[in-house]
């Protein structure tokens, strides 16, 4: 019998068992395909990247794309040769030489990831130019879609040469596997790695301390400026933290979690019980025997979530934060009464926009001489205080819609409007020296501090809030003022008329704030990281969950006859079932549990060394790291029922 002949029988007859696979390979392909057909498309790129920014990306990305794709490649042939090694064992015994072995393998390579390839472009195409779609909606870019085509045959060019040298490389890989095999290793390479396993109870203790170790460095930096990050330095920090964890993660996972079965093992009570006795030592065993690939998948796992989760926090958090520093709609400095009323006019003949209000506040500009000043005292260009009255205070509240309780303010009392909020409220109760003139002061004291600005920050950082009667003390003296402009209503904060309306008044004005375009500005900014960083996302999760699933089919078609010795034994049907499920579900909790629990902390660390934590809610950051981890869920327990459904296939089909 030809060799192609055998290689079309054995896809013909296993392909329920190749199907995942050809699948698996066809959706990564897919993925990369759009992912070099919009790195190649130089109409969107001109348009989001002025700078070259993207482009650079675009190519740093590409690279670590490329690798793992590979690297996914050669772990899936890798698992597919070590399931047929018994196979071609007797291939050799019937005078097959390993060159005609090679060849077999390398055909049906071939014909898999030319299907997958040509699957994965067609899919890819589509995928890219939706992805397009949704880039010129939302960046609201003029291009019209139709001048885009649908195949972009550099990118076709460049994913046939990346996967002729993917075959290269897998063709290399099975040579050198074929050529250090025996007919006898070959026969019996499935079965070579379950091994008696030593426990050591030193390897298993210092598993668990690194890993304890690494989650405390982590966390120290919440401390801010008293952590070890601050006084040591955040790069060998950072190192010291991410060695600690995969320290911790390859000993935790090699060692503890076996020590740990084994004692719950000699817990006889806990053991002899139907399930117990059978998943136990079979899950000890597995561990170990798998110990590399749940570390690599915990690593890879923890590394995917952290990347993932720190760029939809970077996207959502900006925007989230708009509400602070931007609090009303629309803000400017009024230097021009007829300006004003134009701006008004502009406003209320604009479409859809209901229930306008507007305020004008003028704020009194003051230095203090006191040694214990705020933060946000010399924050801005010209040091000092910025006085608002309580009563234009509680309007500009009440028309941002904003719930604010203050109690009625003393003479020698104000608030302080922070920047950021900061543990224990250390300015509170604090007394500032007012200086009005030459020979006239006047002390208030800090009755409390407060996170809700009344006004954004380009025009009042260091914002006292001070009693009606001492507002009007002080503006007597004839201090520097300015009158701010603020215009609510509904519908107005997202609304791209009323800004492209007023943009032209006020060109180039640092002073003039659009809550639409600042929102406008951080959207166009981090939309193609996001879609960079998202393509990379699900290449590692569709490769994460495929190896887990891989894993698992493996185990149940080499161990198929002890589920038949256990049904002679009284275990129905459904108890093998709960077995099977049991023995999948442990197997893909270690790289999920650890996953979540390293991304956890590293996002703690990201957010709190690299983020400006200006909403001081916990709300803010919980939200968009909540939502990368459902999709993380999400992809997981798809990838569990469908193994599960499998691997009942494989041991309840005749």
């Amino acid at each position: 019998m030809g060799l192609l002949k055998i290689a079309y029988k054995n896809l013909k007859t296993n392909f329920s068992f190749y199907s995942l696979y050809f699948i698996s390979v066809a959706f990564v392909l897919m993925v990369f395909f759009s992912f070099i057909s919009f790195a190649m498309n130089d109409i969107i790129m001109e348009k989001i990247s002025s700078d070259g920014r993207v482009e650079t990306m675009s190519k740093t990305v590409a690279v670590f794309v490329m690798a793992f794709v590979l690297f996914y490649m050669s772990y899936s042939n890798s698992f597919f040769l070590k399931r047929r090694t018994k196979e071609l064992g007797i291939y050799s015994l019937l005078g097959y030489r390993k060159s005609s072995m090679l060849k077999l393998l390398t055909i049906e390579n071939v014909v898999i990831c030319l299907l997958s390839l040509l699957t994965g472009i067609i899919l890819g195409a589509i995928l890219h130019k939706g992805i397009i779609e949704v880039i010129i909606r939302v960046l609201k870019l003029q291009i019209e879609t139709s001048a885009i085509p649908l195949f972009n045959y550099g990118a076709i060019l460049f994913t046939l040469t990346f996967v002729f040298a993917a075959l290269i490389v897998l063709f290399l890989s099975n040579w050198v596997v074929l050529r250090n095999s025996s007919v006898l290793n070959l026969v019996r390479m499935e079965k070579r790695e379950e091994k008696k396993i030593k426990i050591r109870l030193s390897l298993s203790i210092a598993g668990l301390l690194f890993m304890v170790l690494g989650y405390i460095l982590a966390f120290d930096i919440t401390r801010g400026v008293e952590s070890l990050w601050k006084t040591i330095g955040f790069s060998p920090m950072a190192l010291l933290t991410m060695l600690t964890v995969v320290i911790g993660t390859i000993f935790f996972i090699h060692s503890f979690l076996p020590f740990s079965i084994h004692k719950l093992e000699q817990r006889k009570n806990w053991l002899y019980k139907e399930m117990n006795i059978i998943v136990l030592p079979n899950f000890k065993y597995k561990i170990r025997s798998k110990a590399k690939t749940l570390i690599l998948l915990t690593l890879l796992a923890a590394g995917t979530l952290s990347l993932f989760a720190s760029t939809v926090l970077s996207v959502y958090y900006p925007v989230a934060a708009t509400e602070r520093i931007i609090p009303s709609a629309i803000e400017f400095p009024v230097e021009d009464k007829g300006m004003a009323s134009k701006v008004l006019e502009i406003v209320k003949g604009t479409n859809n926009v209901e229930d306008i209000k507007y305020s004008e506040t003028t704020i009194i500009q003051v230095i203090s001489s006191s040694a214990n000043l705020p933060f946000e005292y010399n924050v801005k260009e010209a040091s000092g205080f910025d006085l608002i009255s309580e009563s234009d205070y509680r309007e500009l509240i009440e028309l941002q819609n904003k719930a604010a309780k203050i109690e009625k303010l003393k003479d020698d009392e104000a608030i302080l409007v922070k920047y950021r909020p900061e543990e224990g409220d250390p300015d509170k109760g604090n007394v500032y020296n007012l200086n009005l003139s030459a020979s006239d002061n006047v002390e208030v004291m800090v009755k409390e501090t407060t996170l809700i600005n009344p006004i954004g920050f380009a025009n009042s950082i260091g914002t006292l809030i001070i009693s009606d009667t001492l507002y009007q003390e002080i503006k007597t003296f004839d201090l520097p003022e300015k009158t701010i402009m603020s215009i609510d209503g509904q519908n107005m904060r997202d609304n791209k008329e009323i800004y492209e309306n007023l943009e032209p008044l006020f060109k180039d004005d640092p002073y003039f704030s659009s809550s639409y375009q600042r929102n406008e500005v951080i959207t166009q900014a981090n939309s193609s990281t996001f879609l960079l960083i998202s393509f990379v996302t699900i290449i590692f999760f569709v490769a994460t969950g495929s190896i887990l699933y891989f894993h698992n089919i493996s185990s149940i078609i080499a161990h198929k006859d002890d589920f038949m010795i256990l049904n002679r034994m009284g275990y129905n049907n459904k108890m093998m079932k709960k077995i099977i499920n049991k023995q999948i579900l442990a197997l893909f909790c270690i790289p999920y549990v650890l996953g979540v629990t390293h991304s956890t902390f590293a996002i703690i660390a990201y957010k709190s060394a690299l983020m400006d934590d200006l909403l001081g809610r916990n709300s803010a950051f919980i939200l968009p790291v909540l939502v990368a981890v459902v999709i993380f869920t999400i992809v997981y327990i798809i990838y569990y029922v469908v193994t599960k459904r499998a691997c009942h296939k494989i041991i309840f089909t005749n």
